[in-house]
C-alpha cells in the first residue's frame, strides 16, 4: 500500500509560466519518501543516528499535466525494489480535486555507511531495519500493478548512454555552488542538479535559436515532459562545475537533450542526465508536426543530434 503525502502548491514553487517548476516535483518525491519512512516507523533521523545514509543515485520524472498555485496534490510513494543494498521507489502525483495524474517518477537509492560512504548490506549491519524495509516492499507489491510508475522505476535502473560533448554544437556553462543549493550534509541537493541542467539547456536553446521568446514568436512551446538524472559523485559548497548540454535526438515532436556535469578543477564526472521536450502548437492544433511547421529547425536539430 502506497504512502500518500498531501501537498498544497505554494507560490514560490511556480515559474514565469504560472505552473510548478519541474524540479519541484522531485522535491515532492522527497516529501513523500520522508513521510513513507516515518510511516514505516524508521525515519531519516533514526537512520542517520544508526550511521546510515540513503543517497539518491538516480531520479526519473514524467510530466503528464501542469500543476498550478493553490492546487492540492497527493504524492504516493511505493517501494518497487529492495535487496538490502539498494532500493527503488515509485511516485505518482495526483490532483486531489480531479483525481487526474499530474506526474510520475522514481528514485533509486543505496544504503551507505555514514562515516566511510561505503555501501552496506542492511541484513548484515542492521537486520531489524532490513526487516522493516523488506516488509514494506512485500506490502507495496501486493497490488500487482504494472503501470507507468513501475516502468519508470525500471528506467531508473538503466544507464544513460554516453554522449560526445566535444562537438561544436555542445554548449558549456560554469556554475559556482551556492550555500542555498546544499542540504545539511553540505552537498548539493539532488533537485538542484536538475536546475543546473536547465542553465545549460537555456544556453543550448539560445545557441540553436529556439529560446522561449523565439518559441512564442513561432507559436510553439517546447514543454519539458521527461527527465532523468544519474548522480555519480557529490558536489559541495564552494566548488565550481561545468555543465554541458547537447541535442541527443529528435523524434517527431520530441527533442532529446543530454547533459553532463564536471568538476571544474579536477574534471571528475559529477552527474549525467537527459530531458525530453515536447513541441506543441500554442494555438491548440492537435495535428501539429514540428517537421512540417518548422522544417529548417527540424533539419538543424537532426544535424545536431547526428554530431
Amino acid at each position: 500500500m502506497a504512502s500518500n503525502w498531501k501537498h498544497l502548491v505554494q507560490y514560490y514553487e511556480t515559474d514565469l509560466a504560472g505552473i510548478v517548476h519541474h524540479s519541484n516535483y522531485v522535491r515532492w518525491f522527497e516529501e513523500a519518501r520522508t513521510w513513507m519512512m516515518s510511516d514505516m516507523g524508521y525515519d531519516y533521523a533514526k537512520m542517520e543516528a544508526d550511521g546510515v545514509l540513503v543517497p539518491v543515485l538516480a531520479i526519473t520524472a514524467q510530466y503528464k499535466r501542469m500543476t498550478r498555485f493553490g492546487e492540492t496534490v497527493t504524492i504516493a510513494a511505493k517501494v518497487e525494489q529492495f535487496n538490502g543494498v539498494t532500493m527503488t521507489l515509485s511516485y505518482e502525483v495526483t490532483d486531489v480535486a480531479t483525481g487526474k495524474v499530474k506526474a510520475i517518477g522514481s528514485s533509486m537509492h543505496a544504503f551507505l555507511d555514514k562515516e566511510s560512504y561505503r555501501p552496506i548490506a542492511l541484513k548484515r549491519s542492521l537486520p531489524a531495519v532490513h526487516d522493516i524495509f523488506a516488509a514494506r516492499f512485500e506490502t507495496d507489491q501486493t497490488d500487482g500493478k504494472d503501470g507507468d510508475s513501475i516502468k519508470s522505476t525500471r528506467r531508473a535502473r538503466q544507464s544513460i548512454p554516453e554522449f560526445d560533448f566535444t562537438t561544436p554544437s555542445s554548449v558549456s556553462t560554469l556554475h559556482k555552488v551556492q550555500v542555498y543549493e546544499t542540504d545539511q550534509m553540505a552537498i548539493v541537493h539532488h533537485s538542484n542538479f536538475i536546475r543546473l541542467f536547465e542553465e545549460a539547456r537555456t544556453e543550448l536553446m539560445a545557441h540553436i535559436g529556439f529560446t522561449e521568446k523565439e518559441q512564442a514568436e513561432l507559436g510553439v512551446l517546447a514543454a519539458l515532459v521527461k527527465l532523468r538524472a544519474d548522480y555519480k559523485t557529490m558536489i559541495r559548497f564552494g566548488e565550481s562545475v561545468t555543465i554541458q548540454a547537447k541535442i541527443s535526438g529528435v523524434e517527431g515532436n520530441q527533442i532529446h537533450i543530454a547533459y553532463q556535469i564536471l568538476d571544474l578543477a579536477s574534471g571528475e564526472l559529477r552527474s549525467v542526465g537527459q530531458t525530453t521536450l515536447q513541441a506543441i502548437d500554442l494555438g491548440g492544433d492537435r495535428s501539429f508536426k514540428l517537421a512540417d511547421a518548422l522544417p529548417d529547425l527540424y533539419a538543424k536539430l537532426e544535424a545536431l543530434a547526428a554530431e
